[in-house]
């Protein structure tokens, strides 16, 4: 549609404007992402550690140590969180120093044993928490005359997320508690080459 408008004032001749008809102002549309479908509860009987069975290390350098997986997106309708527990038998159990990207949490939930957390030692009982930074060197030993049992729980879906690296221990002894880091490599020294 066309209509004439008149120019200013000192204008004398009238002028030809094409007028629009009014509209609201289109809101702007947002793309938000999805929201994630709301998590449901995950509820294990009690009998799910006795009905299912345990797991254990194939490497027996690794520890004395046995855990169920509790909680993990790949077993359970669970998000963000994986959880499990694990025991140790009296005396001679352990779980031999390592380290994951992922922190942990420990709850002790019976027995005795030291918890070690880059070199420093912290014994621990029945009712005892500990947190473990990620990429912390860390192992617990089982010192009493029952078993260790703990709860562990690590900030991401599915425990397969978490991958342990076991740090090179040296025996310098029979007995299990005389395992120590090694402090370098071993260095293989071949006479008459130079390097």
């Amino acid at each position: 549609m066309w209509s004439v408008l008149p120019r200013k004032k000192s204008a004398t001749s009238p002028r030809l404007h094409q007028v629009r008809p009014l509209t609201p102002p289109q809101e702007e549309r947002t793309h938000e992402p999805s929201q994630p479908a709301p998590q449901k509860a995950v509820v294990l009987d009690a009998s799910y550690t006795t009905q299912n069975q345990s797991e254990t290390f194939s490497d027996k350098s690794r520890g004395e140590v046995t855990w169920h997986t509790l909680l993990s997106s790949d077993k359970t309708a669970s998000q963000d969180m994986s959880a499990g527990i694990a025991s140790c038998p009296a005396n001679t159990g352990y779980l031999a120093h390592h380290r994951h990207t992922q922190s942990e949490i420990y709850y002790i939930i019976s027995g005795k044993g030291e918890v070690t957390v880059d070199g420093t030692v912290h014994a621990v009982t029945g009712g005892s928490t500990v947190f473990i930074p990620g990429d912390a060197e860390h192992g617990i030993k089982n010192t009493g005359e029952q078993e260790l049992k703990w709860f562990y729980v690590f900030p991401t879906a599915s425990f397969s997320d978490v991958k342990y690296k076991f740090s090179e221990v040296e025996k310098v002894d029979d007995r299990v508690d005389e395992f120590v880091p090694r402090k370098e490599p071993p260095v293989l020294k071949i006479y008459g080459w130079d390097s």
